[in-house]
């Protein structure tokens, strides 16, 4: 088997060694222990990534100067800290006339853990990701009946009784960034604890109710063994550091020489050390000792309160201490007499009593300290090939947790996936009104969500397996309807005519909710949209300042109503001189009288608008609306919308027009615009 690259990232140090199973036994090939240039993590939780990482870059590099090769996985391990357990028991049905195998009893309790971590999941108050650092089997079932190992037996159905536990994802990811930071990808995750628990209480003691306890500089991390199996886990964070911190307060030093004064107190003489003020001090460590004597109360019954409560209320039948913080004269008496055990059965455990593990001839780290990092190989070598695998998602390759079953759903958690991404909606419409008639303009439809694996399209339960590459294109919402007036302007609309001998283009008018507008307007949901491509030859006649005068068309004289057509030639003469009490229509009026007469009472209309007269054409036959193209209305001075009138009653846009009816347009009083161009 492969060595296996350990890393014990601790709160004060970082410990690292290079391993591999020979002849029965772990056997350490290379280790380097470094100390964290400040205060980069409390309790447990890294605080400062950068430093951490030059801590566990030091340990790289020097483990790779020894080894003479490049290290690039690494198994690591978390403290407990915001640990959540759930307790799970599944079952399975097998083949009766086969042997129950390996890979069998793993996927049982790994279908146990993907449940565990489904309820996590659904709990309300739990608001971080979560992550698996590892499980223990408190039973196994055989047909229902309880047994201590599946394998070699056959059976209808098989179960499993498992402790599975998990870490917020801010602990877990902090752990990952350093590895990432140092060109180290993660081998496997597990608890300290669990780690722990592998190398000293190994399964032939798990009959007996016993409790673990490795206290680190941060934490004091637990596992209670009984019947067999790991039936809890816990964390106090209280550790070795409210130590150093009590004898910085008591001493007057800084951390670091409180940390080296703690070290010596394991040696029983005086301790000299120079104060923060330069001076001198020697320190018996029976005065230090009693110096301490409240936090190291505190520190023992938090721990057994701890115990207690994960062992039911009752205290176990012995107790083993792990960890530097472990190491301070008199805490493990301490702790037997807040369990009210005997002091013989609290002690302290280091890689001597490690079974199965060759001590290294010298070994910087033979002392309870050192005894984690090994349970982290060999939890690692354990679970080799078992815990993550490699998928590359949307181009970027990830360590996931492997388990029977993985589908992409699972694999897409890592890219903080949410079921949201996979619903768009289409883009809303625009209804609005168009000459008196509903439009509609379709928003955009949504764009659905794609996954594909390995190039090939798939779904959410596609499985994936070591080296798939994943795609995954979120769902795209529409983008709403938009519409500008330009929009409902075609070409046809514009006619272009000759005006005294010059080409003029005539576009039509556009109302947008009683205001004139350019084309580039934009229309809004239920804006009433009026478009008028008529003009009246009279209109024009008035746009070139000639109101009144004799109007050719074509080289025929027509009345002022006459709608211009695509190509027409019109031609505009000086009105002829008269009375000036009649205008240019009215003469052309009484010079059309007799026989023809009439034929022009049917050719045009006059209205009178806000007591002004206004002649119309009465082919096509006039609407409200029309008067518009005879009046002008100043934008910036009118706003909202007009009292409209028809001979003293209500009227629309859109009610016809008769020879001799009368219009009122008024606004209301604080709308009125003072410009003489309305005729309010």
């Amino acid at each position: 088997m492969e060595p296996v690259f350990a890393l014990d990232i601790g709160t004060r140090t970082v410990i690292g060694i290079v391993g591999a199973r020979k002849e029965d036994k772990f056997r350490i090939l290379a280790q380097e222990m470094v100390e964290h240039a400040g205060r980069a993590m409390y309790d447990g939780q890294i605080h400062d990534i950068p430093q951490v990482a030059a801590a566990v870059r030091r340990v790289k590099d020097g483990l790779e100067r020894k080894l003479g090769a490049k290290l690039e996985k690494a198994a690591i391990a978390a403290a407990g800290r915001a640990l959540v357990t759930s307790r799970i028991t599944v079952e399975q049905k097998v083949n009766e006339s086969g042997e129950i195998d390996e890979n069998t009893v793993r996927s049982l309790e790994l279908i146990a853990v993907r449940r565990a971590q489904e309820e996590l999941a659904q709990k309300a108050d739990l608001r971080d990701r979560y992550y698996y650092v590892g499980h223990s089997v408190v039973s196994y079932f055989l047909d229902g009946f309880p047994i201590s190992n599946l394998i070699g037996h056959r059976a209808g159905v098989i179960g499993a009784d498992v402790l599975a536990t998990f870490l917020p994802a801010s602990v877990v990811d902090s752990l990952f960034s350093v590895l990432a930071r140092v060109g180290l990808q993660p081998l496997n995750l597990t608890l300290e604890p669990i780690a722990a628990v592998e190398v000293i209480i190994p399964d032939g003691l798990r009959l007996l109710n016993l409790a673990l306890v490795d206290i680190g500089a941060g934490t004091s991390d637990i596992a209670i063994t009984s019947e067999g199996s790991v039936i809890a886990y816990g964390m106090v964070p209280l550790a070795g550091d409210e130590v150093s911190e009590a004898i910085a307060e008591g001493c007057l030093v800084d951390f670091p020489t409180a940390e080296q004064i703690k070290r010596r107190l394991r040696d029983g003489r005086e301790i000299t050390y120079t104060d923060i003020l330069g001076n001198q001090e020697t320190i018996a460590v029976a005065d230090l000792l009693q110096l301490l004597d409240p936090v190291l109360d505190r520190l023992a019954g938090e721990i057994a309160g701890a115990i207690l409560n994960l062992n039911g209320g009752r205290p176990p039948k012995s107790v083993f201490c792990i960890g530097g913080g472990a190491q301070v004269p008199g805490l493990t008496d301490r702790i037997a007499g807040k369990l009210a055990i005997s002091p013989r059965r609290v002690g302290l455990k280091d890689r001597a009593a490690l079974k199965d593990f060759a001590v290294p001839e010298e070994d910087p780290a033979a002392g309870p300290e050192g005894v984690t990092v090994v349970g982290i190989a060999a939890v690692a070598l354990k679970n080799a090939g078992h815990t993550f695998i490699e998928l590359k998602i949307n181009d970027k390759v990830y360590q996931v947790f492997n388990f029977p079953g993985l589908r992409v759903s699972h694999a897409l958690s890592h890219i903080d996936f949410t079921p949201r991404q996979l619903i768009a909606r289409d883009g809303r419409d625009l209804r609005f009104y168009l000459n008196g008639r509903e439009e509609v303009v379709r928003g955009e439809l949504a764009r659905p969500a794609a996954v594909l694996v390995n190039g090939r399209p798939a779904n959410l339960q596609t499985p994936v397996q070591a080296g798939d590459a994943i795609t995954f294109l979120p769902a795209q919402n529409g983008r709403d309807a938009r519409a500008l007036v330009k929009d409902f302007l075609p070409p046809e609309l514009t006619i272009n005519v000759t005006f005294n001998d010059k080409r003029i283009s005539l576009q039509p008018v556009c109302r947008l909710n009683d205001l004139i507008v350019n084309p580039e307007a934009e229309i809004h949901a239920d804006d009433h949209l009026v478009i008028d491509a008529r003009h009246p030859v009279e209109k024009l006649a008035g746009w070139q300042g000639l109101d009144g005068a004799e109007i050719l068309v074509n080289g025929k004289r027509v009345p002022p109503g006459y709608l211009l057509k695509e190509g027409d030639r019109v031609e505009v003469k000086p009105a002829a001189v008269g009375n000036p009490e009649e205008t240019a229509e009215e003469e052309d009026q009484k010079s059309q009288k007799g026989e023809k007469g009439e034929r022009e009472e049917k050719t045009s209309i006059k209205i009178k608008v806000n007591g002004q007269i206004v002649t119309l054409s009465a082919d096509p036959a006039p609407i409200f609306v029309d008067i518009f193209n005879f009046i002008e209305i100043d934008p910036a001075g009118c706003s909202g919308s007009p009292v409209l009138k028809l001979n003293g009653r209500p009227a629309a846009y859109t009610d016809p027009l008769r020879d001799g009816d009368e219009i009122e347009i008024d606004f209301p009083a604080d709308q009125k615009n003072k410009s003489k161009s309305f005729p309010c």
